[in-house]
This record gives structure tokens, C-alpha cells and sequence, in this order.
């Protein structure tokens, strides 16, 4: 009987997580730009174009191509077979680039990018870091960063184009739209109505009644969801990683300092650097901000942490070209403070003695207050609210007294004498004047008590680069 009793058990559970799972996929919004249908227009040529993408998710574009026949990367070449896409810009009659696939070698699709003249002569050309996948011999799919391929905030259209030798040999071409351009835009975010943070917009009410009982990423995906994509530059302390626009198109040099809270503000600092076009380092520990303050941690740790902090004014004395740097850590760490002394100013003096050791190559110094800290029985309630078709954002709310702490960063930030540093606060995005909420216009907002998920962070990068542009006015509509 007891047997029976567990498998009965074991059934259970295994239902309500493939229900779960049916209803995270089901509700899962559609984020993915729309692909654009060919008919068929030359069956003969294998370069015979059935669909093609070419839009935003995100911060990068997304360029899919489907064809009628079947081809190899190998088969592609400049001057008698390729699969491109024309790239117009503003009301200008003639393409101004391309975008071509190309042959990257070992049976790999790659893109490359051309400059163009008025005339279509080529100014300039070369290879688009991009993530490039093949799903049949027929298809291929590309992300890369707008910047990439020169463009920047604001209005461009598209054409794609096959051209291949017809028999006898000369030259044939497949237009796809087959009459005029595909109007786009590159946003600093591209996300469905009202995604996200956007529900919270203070500047117009934002309702979208498809998320109402959505959440994206389901809880289980999100506990091991990494922070935003960062390349590893290099693995001594402090440990760096780099993200942002590619070095030789940036604008501007900035860094992400602190703990692993600062790390996962990354996902909209993104945001902010593709739109305003800078290139990024990362430099985090966990558990360890950016303080003269002694950390509440175990004597090795907090050796360490000591270790980490010298090392990333070290780093600054060899990047003078960072000029902007972004900090963040976990508000209610702990200190030790020395005898006598109030925990509370120490706490604060150590975040001022640390930022004023910044070179004066630093100009800005923008503070992220910390986020609110859920509740321990969040988790339950979301699962459960999701298994009941809920509006789990309102079900599973919790006080907002109990999850917003005091940030002595924050504090510090408002204080006198500090004209570089700048404090941005998105609380409000996350809480009421009385809730704060585990979903968030379909998104959800934790992966675990106290990080954000990359999505939902994503999600606060328009907002962000908002209060950004207030410190360095409005960015540039195109930067190519």
C-alpha cells in the first residue's frame, strides 16, 4: 500500500509539472520579429527565397533566411551566387549596405557587412560577429548587435536579395518583398506591448491583456538563468568580462563595479550601451562591493574581498578611457565596524571614501539602488498561482515595507560634495506605494530571493537609458 501510495505521489507531481511546464509554453508571448513570405519565383535556383526575417529582439537583430532548394555555406560567393539583404536608410533611393552570408569555413554560414555609396560602389566591408545557425540545409539564422552593421536608434527599411547564374550562364536575382522595402525601426528595446517594466510606465497607463496570467522565463528555467551575455577578457583579479557595442564602434568606455547585484543590472545597463553605442566592463565579486568598509564576512573572504578592491582601483589607473561607471551591491550586507563607531556612517563613509578614489578620468558615477528582496514563500505562490491560471503579479504581491531595505549606497549618493555621482532609482517599476510584485507584465522578476532575471532586467533598460539621456541628453537618432 505504501508502495503504491509513492508512485501515486511520484504521478502527481510529475503532472503538475508537465502542467506547469504547458503553462509557461502556452502563455509564453511571442517575441520573435515577424518573417516576411516569398512565393516561388525561380524554383530552379537553389537560392529561390520562401521567407526572410530581418527585425529586433531585444538589443540585436535577428536575419533569417529560407530558401526553396538546398545549399552549403560553400556555395555562396560575391560574384555569382549570394543571399544579401539591402539596408536603406531615411528617405535615400538606393541601398547605403549589405548584409551578406558568407562562407566561414568548415561547412559554417557566416555574415558579412558592406558599405555602400550612392552608386553602390563599396566603401567599406568586413565580417559581422555574429551567432549563426543552420536548422536544415535550406535555412540559416544570424544575432547580431544593430551597431554591428552601422545602424543606430531610429527608421531604416530592407530588401532581400538572392543572385545566382541561371542556364545558360548570366545573372538572375530574387527580391524579397518582391515590390518595395520593409519598413523598420531599431528601438533601444524590442519586446511585446506593455513587456515587462513597460506595464509600470509612469508616463502612460500600458495594459496589454495577453500577459495577465503569463510568465516568462517559468521559475524552473529562471533559478539557473546566467546574467547578460559578457566575454570574458580576462580570469585574474578582478576578473573582467566585456559586453556592450564592439570596441571600435563605441562612443564611449564604461564599467559595472560591485557585487553580484551589480551583475545582474547588467541585463539593462545592455540596453543603455547598444542605444547610446558604448562598450562595457564588467568587474563583480559576490559578496563584495566597492567600499573602504570592512564586510561582515569570514576572514578569508573578507581577505579576498580587500584583494578584489585593490585590484579594481589598479585597473582603473590602467583604463583612463572609462568614463562612466555604474555601481551596485546588495543593501543589508553588513559591516564590521571599528569600536565605537556608528555601523550606519561607516557604512555610508565607506561607499564616499571608495568613489573618491576613483580617477578623476571617472566623470560619472551612477549609483543603481538596490532592488527589493521577496519573500520566502514567493516561490510557492507563483508555482501555485501558475498552475491556477492566476494573475500571479497581484496573487503573490508582498509589502513593500518588508522587501524595499535601506540602501546605504543610496544615501551615500545624495550626500553633499558628491557632484560626479548620480543616483538612479527604478523601484517603482518593481513596487507600488504598498506592494511589490514577484511578476511583472508577464515577466518574471526574481530568479531567486533578492537577483533580478536577465529578462526582467532588460526590460528596465529603457527606462534606465532614460534617466541616462537626462545626464547626457538625448543620444544622437543615427550614429553610423
Amino acid at each position: 500500500m505504501k508502495a503504491a501510495e509513492r508512485i501515486l505521489r511520484v504521478f502527481s507531481l510529475a503532472l503538475a509539472l508537465l502542467a506547469l511546464s504547458a503553462a509557461s509554453a502556452a502563455a509564453a508571448p511571442d517575441r520573435d520579429p515577424k518573417p516576411h513570405a516569398d512565393g516561388v519565383d525561380a524554383g530552379a535556383s537553389p537560392l529561390d527565397m520562401r521567407s526572410v526575417t530581418l527585425g529586433q529582439r531585444g538589443t540585436q537583430l535577428v536575419m533569417r533566411v529560407t530558401t526553396e532548394g538546398e545549399w552549403a555555406p560553400a556555395d555562396l560567393s560575391a560574384l555569382t551566387q549570394s543571399l544579401c539583404i539591402n539596408l536603406y536608410y531615411g528617405r535615400l533611393p538606393t541601398p547605403r549596405s549589405r548584409v551578406c552570408l558568407r562562407d566561414a569555413g568548415e561547412g559554417d554560414a557566416g555574415v558579412a557587412f558592406t558599405r555602400l555609396d550612392p552608386f553602390g560602389g563599396t566603401v567599406a566591408g568586413g565580417n559581422v560577429p555574429a551567432a549563426t545557425t543552420r536548422p536544415d540545409t535550406r535555412s540559416v539564422e544570424a544575432i547580431f548587435d544593430p551597431s554591428a552593421v552601422h545602424l543606430g536608434q531610429g527608421r531604416y527599411s530592407w530588401q532581400a536579395v538572392s543572385r545566382w547564374s541561371c542556364d545558360p550562364a548570366a545573372p538572375c536575382a530574387d527580391f524579397a518583398p518582391d515590390n518595395g522595402n520593409v519598413i523598420a525601426q531599431i528601438r533601444p528595446l524590442a519586446e511585446p506591448r506593455c513587456f515587462g517594466a513597460a506595464s509600470r510606465n509612469p508616463r502612460f497607463r500600458c495594459v496589454n491583456s495577453e500577459l495577465r496570467t503569463t510568465v516568462t522565463p517559468a521559475p524552473i528555467d529562471a533559478a539557473t538563468d546566467p546574467n547578460a551575455p559578457c566575454v570574458v577578457v580576462s580570469e585574474t583579479v578582478p576578473f573582467t568580462c566585456q559586453f556592450g557595442v564592439q570596441t571600435t564602434r563605441a562612443q564611449r568606455t564604461i564599467a559595472v563595479i560591485g557585487d553580484s547585484h551589480a551583475a545582474h543590472w547588467r541585463g539593462a545597463i545592455e540596453v543603455v550601451a547598444q542605444a547610446r553605442r558604448w562598450t562595457g566592463y564588467s568587474l563583480t565579486r559576490s559578496g563584495c562591493p566597492l567600499s573602504t568598509a570592512t564586510p561582515d564576512l569570514e576572514p578569508t573572504q573578507r581577505k579576498s574581498c580587500a584583494y578584489w578592491r585593490r585590484a579594481v582601483h589598479e585597473w582603473f589607473r590602467r583604463h583612463p578611457e572609462v568614463r562612466t561607471v555604474f555601481v551596485s551591491q546588495l543593501a543589508g550586507l553588513g559591516v564590521r565596524a571599528p569600536r565605537g563607531r556608528s555601523s550606519r556612517e561607516y557604512e555610508i563613509q565607506g561607499f564616499l571614501k571608495a568613489w573618491r578614489r576613483l580617477p578623476s578620468t571617472v566623470r560619472e558615477i551612477i549609483v543603481l539602488r538596490d532592488t527589493p528582496v521577496r519573500g520566502d514563500e514567493t516561490s510557492l505562490c507563483v508555482d501555485r498561482a501558475m498552475r491556477r491560471r492566476q494573475r500571479v503579479g497581484q496573487v503573490c504581491s508582498f509589502p513593500r515595507s518588508r522587501a524595499v531595505r535601506r540602501d546605504p549606497a543610496a544615501i551615500a549618493a545624495l550626500r553633499r560634495g558628491m557632484r560626479r555621482v548620480h543616483l538612479v532609482d527604478l523601484t517603482k517599476f518593481m513596487c507600488s506605494p504598498k506592494l511589490c510584485y514577484p511578476v511583472v507584465g508577464g515577466v518574471l522578476v526574481y530568479k531567486d530571493q533578492t537577483h533580478l532575471t536577465p529578462l526582467f532586467a532588460s526590460t528596465l533598460g529603457p527606462f534606465l537609458l532614460r534617466s541616462v539621456n537626462r545626464m547626457y541628453g538625448t543620444m544622437r537618432s543615427r550614429g553610423s
